[in-house]
């Protein structure tokens, strides 16, 4: 198989496990919040002195959709900003009280569903999977390092 196709594969596969992750989101769990936001707000959560630079530089995005979606996050009350006293352009974001039950109720369906699809496949395969997705992260992280 030439590599074109490979690629093709990759994205087509990759296209379809977003859209139905975006599909659980939205269908069986809220309404009011995209795959990215989620993501968004996963990421607030697990890095506790955050900024919105971080999150644009972690996800490969431009800072103008980061701070969209931060704005939307904020919105919902699911964020707060605090500004740095030290530096008062450095601002900081925070998963609130409600955010944080989101985020939670979320993961916890979420896997669900991804848990039970999963159950089409053996251990062995799903390790490989995630071991062979993680190699390729890995490969395109230090090659995105090179280019600095």
């Amino acid at each position: 198989m030439d590599i074109y196709t490979l690629i093709s594969r990759y994205q087509t596969a990759m296209n379809t496990i977003y859209r139905g992750v975006n599909s659980i989101l939205k269908e069986k769990i809220h309404s009011d919040i995209t795959t990215d936001q989620f993501s968004t707000l996963q990421y607030i959560r697990n890095h506790e002195t955050c900024t919105s630079t971080e999150i644009a530089h972690a996800f490969g995005v431009g800072k103008s959709a980061v701070t969209a979606q931060i704005n939307r996050l904020f919105d919902k009350d699911l964020i707060e900003r605090n500004r740095d006293q030290a530096d008062r352009r450095n601002v900081y974001l925070y998963v609130t009280p409600k955010g944080l039950k989101l985020v939670d109720f979320t993961e916890k369906e979420v896997y669900a569903v991804i848990g039970d699809q999963l159950s089409h496949f053996d251990k062995e395969e799903i390790t490989m999977f995630i071991q062979s997705i993680e190699k390729l992260a890995n490969v395109m992280d230090n090659k995105e390092g090179d280019r600095s």
